[in-house]
């Protein structure tokens, strides 16, 4: 599962040049009349083209500033960095990234060119810079932008509020990266600005991030509240079918999902798909996104034949849309490997997971943590294929990288010692399954998701049953229901708390 983070319009930093200009003998005048008419018509223009954009017209939004820019060209070439920056926005919230990149690049290109290099007109642009490379998944190059950004615009005292639209941006690209730690104090340090600033889609989009970055640092009682309060948020501002307002239906759906709230999961990622259909289109990469999420979740109701073709169609349109190397399409491929597993189709299945796992290997490394969780996936496959030898040697790769970059807390690096000590128990190796349990347990208390952690607390609790330590296994499913208890009731109400609570009372019956 994935969540979207970025708000889709919510960072968007317009900077026109000043329309005081030189004379001849270097003072500073203003411009001739004609001159400041056919600025204002430029600026029209341009805000045409956004409100455009905003409303997914990206075709009358694109004409826009192609007549804008025809209209620089022949009057204030000066004006062009920004028009360019603009039509490379508009690209980029299309989801066409290669007409993206050429037009942002351009404009960067002029403004780092100029001998008076302007502060603010930089600062702007290497933050649209960074806006696309997150988009097309070079997290690394996003993270360099959005610092650059960051620092001019601190040099040249644009402001707290500026300099929090960086930060928002500069978390993400971080969190993209893995580096919740350094992703976390930045994303505060913005939310504290913004909660007293003019810019309310800002506040909520950061808001909102803020409650998926804890979803993937595994606090999924933190994520819960944060995102439904960004939702809240968004809904006021924008209405029920806003891009924005898709993006945290799909976070919102993510948390609940990864709490035991299949339904309410498959409903809020059920309302992203159809706003991104109905907006976007089919073929749009925030749209393929939410595909996929949701597929993963029909998947695990059963739904096995609309995943596979859900999934199916992700996988061929994300190569065309993102091209082959794109980290996204290395997870739909992920997510489409599992769904073929269960069908037992697993030779494709092998084949899909290798693709995804070349993909992360190239784009992050063999050391990462990205690279890590294909090795997972692909034991997973070998598990349900049969193969255990080989699914113990890719989980024991994945938990030495695990280890080796670790998170705190780190729901990835327990839910691989789990899997591991499903192995042993599976293969009769019950104390070694005891002891990787335990250091399971350890590591998801400290991620704060208690319903994970009561699961785990269970599962040990049976294990223990099964050596003939009875006592001991008594202990370990009453503070698995202990954990359940402090939950909200619509949480104790999800499956495995369920199973739980009834095994426990079973275990009072017959005491």
């Amino acid at each position: 599962m994935r969540a979207s983070l970025l708000g889709f319009f919510a960072t968007a930093a317009i900077v026109f040049p000043n329309s005081a200009i030189a004379d001849d003998a270097g003072r500073t005048g203003r411009r001739p009349q004609v001159e400041t008419a056919k600025a204002a018509a430029s600026d029209k223009l341009r805000q045409a083209g956004m409100n455009y954009a905003e409303a997914c017209n990206f075709e009358n939004a694109r004409a826009k500033l192609e007549e804008d820019i025809a209209l620089n060209t022949g009057f204030d070439k000066d004006r062009l960095p920004e028009s360019y920056l603009l039509l490379g926005d508009i690209y980029r919230l299309q989801g066409s990234y290669p007409e993206a990149s050429e037009w942002t690049a351009k404009g960067v290109s002029i403004l780092e060119k100029e001998k008076s290099q302007d502060k603010k007109r930089l600062s702007a642009a290497y933050n649209y810079l960074a806006l696309l490379k997150n988009s097309a998944g070079d997290f690394s190059e996003s993270e360099k932008n959005a610092r650059k950004a960051l620092a001019l615009a601190i040099e040249a005292g644009l402001g707290k509020d500026n300099e929090a639209m960086h930060r928002v941006v500069l978390a993400n690209a971080l969190r993209q990266q893995g580096k919740f730690k350094e992703a976390l104090p930045e994303l505060e340090a913005a939310i504290s600005v913004l909660r007293t600033g003019k810019d309310r889609r800002l506040f909520a989009g950061a808001t909102n991030n803020l409650g998926a970055l804890y979803f993937w640092m595994g606090d999924y009682q933190k994520a819960l509240p944060t995102i439904q309060d960004g939702l809240k948020q968004r809904l006021e501002l924008s209405g029920e079918n806003h891009p924005d307002v898709a993006n945290s239906y799909l976070d919102l759906g993510c948390v609940e999902f990864k709490l035991g709230d299949v339904h309410a999961a498959l409903e809020h990622l059920q309302e992203a798909h159809e706003i991104r259909l109905t907006k976007l289109g089919a073929k749009h990469p925030e749209t393929l996104s939410s595909s996929a999420n949701l597929a993963v979740v029909l998947l695990s109701t059963g739904e096995l034949k609309r995943a596979l073709e859900l999934l199916s169609q992700t996988v061929e349109n994300g190569k065309v849309v993102l091209g082959v190397k794109n980290p996204d399409l290395a997870q739909y491929e992920d997510d489409y490997a599992h769904a073929l597993a269960q069908d037992k189709q697993f030779d494709l299945a092998r084949t899909m997971q290798s693709d995804a796992n070349a993909i992360r290997k190239s784009v992050f490394g063999s050391a990462s943590r990205e690279y890590a969780a294909g090795l997972r996936s692909m034991a997973q496959i070998e598990s349900s294929a049969g193969n255990k030898k080989p699914c113990l040697q890719l989980l024991l790769k994945s938990l030495s990288i695990y280890t080796e970059r670790r998170h705190y807390p780190d729901q990835d690096l327990a839910e691989t010692l789990d899997e591991i000590g499903f192995y042993y128990a599976e293969n009769g190796e019950l104390e070694k399954a005891r002891q990787t349990f335990v250091l399971a347990i350890r590591e998801k208390l400290k991620t704060g998701n208690k319903i994970s952690y009561a699961t785990s607390l269970a599962n040990l609790a049976e294990l223990l049953q099964r050596m003939n330590h009875t006592a001991e296994s008594a202990v370990m499913l009453k503070k698995a229901v202990s954990a359940i208890q402090t939950l909200p009731d619509e949480q104790r109400e999800t499956p495995d708390c369920k199973a739980i609570l009834e095994r426990y009372q079973a275990l009072q019956n017959k005491n």
